[in-house]
């Protein structure tokens, strides 16, 4: 993978930043701790692979933004150059809402770029690893020393770096051939013992080919005898089943005359009561019309009571309206009276006082005077009362009188009333009872004659249905016995015909038994030999999946790259020590209980001045150049080899740790590499090493962000 150009907007430190690396060969990537150097190799591994040195996506974005954007493009070597573009987006999540990420990925063509991204990001960023034959940890591993991890490759385990060697030098695809291999091992083995156990069943079955034989020739004969009695007892059932089917269908006939009887008998009651009705209603007619003119005089007679009646209501009218009158003159007599004796009364007072005045005339009055006028009044008043009381006394009987008349007049007119209307009623009734009897009596006497005709037709009918139904009864008195010989019989033969059924399917069990075992004879042959070219294949795929295993293709593959990486880290290790170090890798070495066994490693041994040690006994200034040789001579190694062509080199760390000569050899080392690789990028804040390669980018950090800027 070469760099072309890298565009950031809100990046870690950066707000907006580009970076353009065409032109560019060995450049120095410089700039004060925590400008933002190694966030420019962040975004890269970002955009690539979505991973970089933060925990999480999140953390990347620029301090109080809410999305950031990569836009990466790079080339590989692909019979010339093969240019692609990654572009890799992040939203922040909010409240209501999850992050959006997005992440595209194009190639370049005659009209720009075009999106070969997959149907998601994870299809994407496979994509990606096809494309550059390389994932993150590889990497890393590989073409990044990034800060922090130059020793990624020599700090890890001894069975770990193997394994990272095999994964750059591209001997996954024989992990996926070994697994092949032992899937088609595993189908195969699992195929033979399919085989095997088909042929030993088919074995144990043809064992019973003599006893198949002997049971189809005894249900053959048991199927010959069963037959021939069954066929004595079909007779029997047809037979009885025939009598049986003409008593059926007599008993048919007796139901259908069963109905018809009592179709008759409800004719018959039905015309019964139509007579009886009828003779009930001529009858009727009859007495209407003999009785019309005596119950009409009858009623008249009625009506003339009820008009003499009406005269003597009238003359009760009469009277109570007299002692009315004279009740109300006795009345109005006694209020005048009443106001007579009141006046007569005031006087009195008035006389009765000391110089008493005539009440006429107003001259005093001696005391004769006196008394003789108030002995006058006194006689008066006392006229007065006694009329007043005898009118009271006349006027209360009179009232007796009047409310007896009263009610009399209203019995009267009641009796009157209800009277009239009764025998009007009555005389409109016999009129309309007197039309109506006119019309209808002759036509009552038809129906009367031909209901009478239909009730003697119908017990006529009656009488002939329940002869032939006794007659009936009689011819099916057997049928209950025939029935029981009938089902008796049956049940016979159902027996003997389930029986025959029963031995032939006995029968056509054993014959296909016997089919099968002509049939199993002759594939048991063929499964023999499928079974001999399954072994022989398992055998091969076993020993393809040890070839493609560990210890196998991989391991001789290894063997034979860790010479050319030795001979590079050594004369890289020269130039850096003054010849004082050299590299060696072993890839086995024995059990400590087992000795004449021997386990799969990959031990780094450092021999100097003082002797050969484990590459773990180093640190410091003297692990980073063992690091440094061997990473490059890892480097140098993938780009010889097609599977993962690494034409670019970044050096992140390790100046800090070495003196000045040692930074010197550095310097001259990766000056002495340059033509092996397309583009090398070497990281460093040291002020003395910006000036010791041709091109410089220098990072600078801003209150809006950091600024990236070629020199």
């Amino acid at each position: 993978m070469i760099p072309i150009r890298l565009a950031l907007r809100n990046f870690m430190c950066y707000r907006e930043g580009e970076l353009s690396f065409e032109g560019l060969h060995v450049a120095c990537l410089c700039g004060d701790n925590g400008n933002g150097k190694s966030a420019l190799l962040d975004a890269m591994t970002w955009a690539l692979w979505g991973k970089a040195r933060a925990k999480t996506d999140d953390e990347l974005i620029h301090l109080g933004r809410t999305e950031m954007e990569v836009e990466f493009e790079f080339a590989i070597l692909q019979k010339g150059q093969q240019r692609y573009r990654v572009i890799r987006k992040r939203t922040k999540p909010r409240a209501n809402r999850a992050g959006h990420p997005l992440l595209d990925l194009q190639i370049a063509a005659d009209q720009g770029f075009r999106s070969i991204a997959g149907n998601s990001i994870r299809e994407t960023e496979q994509k990606i690893i096809e494309i550059l034959h390389m994932d993150y940890d590889t990497f890393i591993n590989s073409v990044f020393l990034l800060q922090g991890r130059a020793d990624e490759f020599t700090k890890k385990e001894p069975y770990k770096r193997k394994e990272i060697l095999g994964n750059i030098l591209g001997l996954s695809r024989y992990d996926e051939l070994e697994k092949l291999a032992k899937n088609y091992a595993r189908q195969r083995e699992a195929q033979g013992n399919v085989l095997r156990s088909e042929i030993e069943r088919t074995k144990a079955e043809l064992a019973n080919k003599a006893e198949y034989e002997t049971q189809l020739r005894e249900v053959g004969e048991a199927i010959a005898e069963v037959e021939k009695e069954r066929r004595g007892w079909e007779y029997k059932v047809s037979a009885l089943a025939k009598q049986k089917n003409e008593l059926d269908l007599k008993k048919k006939q007796q139901g259908e005359i069963e109905g018809r009887i009592k179709q008759a008998g409800e004719a018959i009651s039905s015309f019964e009561n139509q007579v009886r009705d009828h003779h009930q209603r001529v009858k009727k007619y009859e007495k209407v019309l003999t009785d019309y003119e005596k119950e009409l005089a009858k009623a008249q007679a009625h009506l003339d009571e009820l008009a003499k009646q009406e005269s003597e209501l009238g003359e009760r009218r009469g009277e109570y309206e007299n002692t009315s009158n004279r009740i109300h003159h006795l009345t109005s007599m006694n209020a005048r009276l009443k106001e007579e004796m009141k006046e007569l009364k005031e006087k009195l007072d008035m006389l009765s006082q000391e110089e008493a005045r005539c009440p006429l005339c107003g001259t005093e009055l001696g005391t004769e005077g006196r008394e003789r006028i108030m002995s006058n009044y006194e006689a008066q008043g006392q006229e007065k009362k006694d009329l007043f009381r005898s009118n009271e006394d006349e006027a209360r009987g009179l009232e007796t009188e009047a409310n007896a008349l009263k009610r009399e007049i209203s019995e009267l007119e009641r009796t009157i009333k209800e009277g009239r209307a009764q025998w009007e009623r009555r005389a409109e009734t016999l009129e309309k009872d007197h039309i109506e009897a006119e019309s209808s009596l002759p036509k009552e006497q038809k129906a009367l004659a031909k209901a009478e005709e239909d009730l003697g037709r119908w017990r006529s009918i009656l009488e002939a249905d329940t002869q032939r139904r006794d007659s009936l009864n009689a011819e099916l008195a057997i049928l209950p016995e025939l029935e029981a010989s009938l089902s008796t019989a049956q049940h016979a033969l159902d027996e003997l015909t389930r029986r025959q059924a029963h031995s032939r399917q006995i029968l056509g069990a054993v014959q296909e038994k016997l089919e099968r075992c002509a049939s199993l004879e002759q594939s048991r042959g063929e499964k023999m030999a499928e079974l001999e070219n399954v072994s022989k294949e398992e055998k091969i795929y076993e020993e393809l999946a040890a070839a493609f295993g560990k210890k196998g293709i991989q391991a001789l593959i290894i063997d034979t790259a860790l010479p050319e990486i030795e001979e590079e880290a050594n004369r890289l290790l020269a130039r850096m020590t003054d010849n004082r170090m050299n590299v060696k890798m072993e890839t086995q070495r024995a059990y400590k209980t087992k000795k004449e066994e021997t386990v799969e490693t990959l031990d780094i041994n450092i021999s100097d001045e003082l002797g050969t040690r484990r590459y773990e006994m180093y640190s410091g200034g003297e692990a980073f150049r063992i690091d440094f040789a061997l990473r490059i001579a890892l480097s140098k190694l993938l780009a010889r080899r097609a599977g993962a062509p690494l034409p670019t080199l970044i050096i992140d760390e390790g100046f800090g740790s070495q003196d000045s000569s040692g930074r010197e050899r550095l310097v001259e080392a990766i000056n002495s590499i340059q033509d092996d690789f397309e583009k090398i990028l070497v990281i460093t804040h040291i002020e003395e090493l910006k000036d010791a390669f041709p091109v410089r980018i220098e990072v600078t950090k801003t209150a809006e962000g950091s600024v990236i800027e070629v020199s």
